[in-house]
């Protein structure tokens, strides 16, 4: 009679404890802009601080307190990832590397 009651026990502890371990969720990303469609004022600012890269994502962005911005990133010419953030108005709010591409390690498809 006391083994049931274990198994039980147990069941119930780990379904209480599950959400508990769970890997928290990411903030979906903003949407994704094709270039055609970002607006002149952000194409202009991107581009004359993107320092000859090349654009390769825009997401826009609209935070919890309503402001509209656009998040691009940008493979420079010597390989590193930058995000430039810009306000809908086309000012240019920060520049950041993005350490999480550039400190990724591409492993070859085969061999060595």
């Amino acid at each position: 009679m006391t083994t049931p009651r274990i198994f039980l026990a147990i069941a119930l502890l780990l379904t209480l404890a599950s959400p508990t371990f769970a890997k928290k969720t990411r903030k979906p990303p903003g949407t994704i802009v094709p270039w055609k469609n970002v607006p002149a004022p952000i194409q202009t600012a991107v581009q004359s601080n993107a320092d000859g890269g090349k654009v390769k994502e825009v997401q826009k962005v609209t935070a919890a307190n309503g402001i509209t911005f656009y998040c691009a990133e940008v493979k420079g010419t010597d390989g590193k990832w930058t995000k430039l953030y810009v306000n809908d108005t086309g000012v240019l709010l920060k520049t950041e590397p993005d350490d999480s591409r550039n400190k990724r390690k591409h492993k070859p498809l085969f061999g060595g």
